[in-house]
């Protein structure tokens, strides 16, 4: 099977600010452990991770919120904060070689959108099977919308 993990919050824990490059990063717990399991499965692990948003590394314009209008192009703030954005990504390059040698298979760099893969593991996902319908996000995140006047 292919499997793509994020890596903040998945991987490792988001408990640091985020230009905090000082601050060790820190498994999230059974993280190593299970990934470990699944490579020792003969899974195709690709770290696939936000760090590598070509619109954070190479160019604002890359965001499709920025080019639809919906999210305001501030180019310098974008120019300011290019190095920690280019620091974060080399950051998890880094740990990944120290900790976790040869496990993923790749390391996503931004240039193919959504992996193709058999499963994504990312705590940001809402899960469309189950519990996770389009009903059940309609009433979660449409209520507090409505209750918010959008």
């Amino acid at each position: 099977m292919k499997i793509a993990v994020d890596f903040d919050g998945t991987v490792v824990k988001q408990e640091h600010a985020y230009d905090d490059l000082e601050s060790p990063l820190e498994f999230i717990e059974g993280a190593r452990e299970g990934l470990l399991a699944l490579k020792a499965a003969g899974h195709i692990l690709l770290l696939w991770s936000g760090r590598a948003s070509r619109a954070l590394l190479l160019d604002p314009s890359l965001n499709p919120l920025v080019r639809a209008g919906v999210v305001a192009d501030n180019r310098a703030a974008w120019e300011r904060s290019r190095a920690i954005h280019q620091a974060r990504y080399e950051q998890m390059i880094l740990f990944v070689e120290t900790y976790l040698p040869g496990v993923f298979d790749a390391i996503d760099d931004g240039l193919g959108g959504k992996p193709l893969v058999d499963l994504i593991v990312d705590d940001k996902a809402f899960v469309m099977r189950g519990r996770g319908t389009w009903s059940r996000l309609a009433r979660t995140y449409g209520e507090i919308a409505q209750s918010l006047g959008r």
